[in-house]
């Protein structure tokens, strides 16, 4: 990729790396509101792309004023990507039922079906975004990047500790090896398979007990 913001998503800049926004102190925002708004949003993000859509048709069709959005969020960047975020957190979850190592193969088979998806192909649009945004890019990464690799690190993590995993395998780099060869394949709009994904998986959980 044409961007590094950072080295190692598993120190102290994941803590730091949120996927909310920040807010000014006052009313407390109502959650059915804040999920609402962030569904139109990324409903818009999909239908227009980022360049697209504005602040104003997002409160428009999300029935809220500008100045909500405003209080809760402090740019169009900031709202997108959050809506974004929860929605591959939604779409690909690493999930909380079976073993840590079955959550990460469940997870590497999503991938496949999440990038030939119309969702998946938002992701692969904000990827060539970035590539000429820098200040896009730093919010991807800060906002959606870091809290998804942590995310994905501390099931890797949870293997280790049930003996599914060795102890000497990088959490990160294990997250890098199931997802980067699915993304690489379709930003280059090759065939996604949960065939090849399957294999994937094999592949990394195989050499790493070597």
């Amino acid at each position: 990729m044409g961007f590094t913001y950072g080295s190692d998503p598993l120190k102290a800049t994941i803590v730091r790396a949120s996927g909310s926004p920040k807010r000014a102190a006052g009313r407390p925002r109502s959650e059915k509101t804040r999920r609402a708004i962030l569904k139109t949003a990324f409903r818009l993000l999909k239908q227009d792309g980022f360049d697209g859509v504005s602040m104003q048709q997002i409160a428009v069709e999300a029935g809220v004023s500008t100045a909500t959005l405003y209080r809760w969020w402090d740019s169009k960047q900031a709202i997108l990507l959050d809506a974004y975020l929860e929605t591959t957190r939604e779409l690909l979850p690493y999930g909380k039922r079976g073993s840590p190592l079955a959550r990460l193969q469940k997870y590497t088979l999503r991938i496949a079906e999440f990038l030939k998806s119309d969702d998946g192909r938002v992701f692969i649009r904000l990827l060539v975004a970035i590539q000429d945004n820098r200040n896009l890019g730093k919010a991807f990464y800060e906002n959606v990047f870091l809290p998804r690799r942590a995310e994905g690190c501390a099931v890797v993590q949870e293997a280790v500790a049930a003996g599914e995993l060795p102890d000497t395998v990088d959490p990160d780099f294990i997250i890098n090896l199931l997802t980067a060869p699915q993304i690489v394949r379709a930003l280059l709009g090759l065939e996604l398979s949960a065939k090849s994904a399957q294999t994937i998986f094999d592949f990394v959980v195989k050499a790493s007990l070597q």
